[in-house]
């Protein structure tokens, strides 16, 4: 069972107890496990389970970003300063029933605390606009990196007119039959990478990932920069910020470029 539908049904007591057994188990020997149990945790705990089950199921950009400040240094950082504010009163305190009072009132104190905190990240990721992926994206796309047949190849070269036939019809929105005019190409040509890239192309503008995907892999053999440069934004296409930025580097608001990550 994949790791994000497993924490989904255990964090709602959807498990067996045996699969209940093996889950808590599996949390007390894989440290990164136990982690991202705990961040789903802290998610349910301050989104409530409607908003938090979109996050579990979403890759959104502002879920990823959510998460991200989770995980930072500056927010581990707040949990070891509580941690440690915590074991200095506990040391401090005496036993007497005015102090376990106080000590039930600081406890409580740090709850608020926290959960404030984690209410105010979930606050301001929901409601910033500070960056529109889609605007990024659509820039990105619009550079038509590795499209410029034109510029790379004698004008007397029959196998460009060929592709640049292609193009015209992958600018048309006719990606079946850029596809069917693609079909047979020798992979010693020198253009074999431009084939690559717009049947790649024209895979996933037809709603086929899989193949779009698998055709970049035999272009990185030929062309890794475009064919990394078109996995990030196939990836932001399907909205996964987190595998896009393996490839590309995301700037922090809308009035920058998405620059290829090197």
């Amino acid at each position: 069972m994949e790791d994000d539908i497993l924490i989904e049904q255990f964090l709602k007591h959807q498990l067996s107890a045996e699969e209940n057994t093996a889950f808590l188990k599996r949390m007390e020997t894989d440290t990164s496990f136990k982690e991202q149990v705990q961040l789903e945790q802290q998610l349910l705990d301050a989104l409530g389970e409607t908003y938090w089950s979109y996050a579990t199921n979403n890759t959104h950009a502002k879920i990823e970003a959510y998460k991200n400040i989770l995980e930072s240094d500056d927010t581990q950082q707040l949990k070891l300063t509580i941690s440690e504010a915590i074991e200095t009163y506990k040391r401090k305190a005496s036993k007497d029933a005015k102090t376990i009072h106080r000590r039930s009132n600081f406890r409580f104190a740090i709850k608020i605390a926290a959960m404030f905190l984690i209410f105010c990240s979930v606050i301001w990721y929901f409601t910033s606009d500070n960056v529109n992926y889609e605007v990024l994206t659509e820039k990105a796309w619009n550079k038509n990196v590795g499209l410029d047949f034109t510029v790379r190849s004698n004008p007397s070269d029959s196998v460009r007119a060929s592709l640049d036939e292609a193009l015209h019809l992958y600018k048309q929105e006719r990606y079946n039959e850029v596809l069917t005019a693609l079909q047979h190409y020798d992979t010693a040509s020198k253009h074999y990478k431009d084939v690559l890239l717009l049947r790649a192309l024209s895979h996933y503008k037809l709603h086929q990932p899989k193949t779009a995907f698998k055709t970049l892999d035999t272009l990185k053999t030929y062309a890794p920069n475009i064919a990394n440069w078109y996995t990030g934004l196939f990836h932001l296409g399907e909205n996964n910020l987190k595998k896009a930025s393996l490839y590309l580097e995301i700037p922090p608001t809308s009035n920058q470029e998405i620059k290829l990550k090197k």
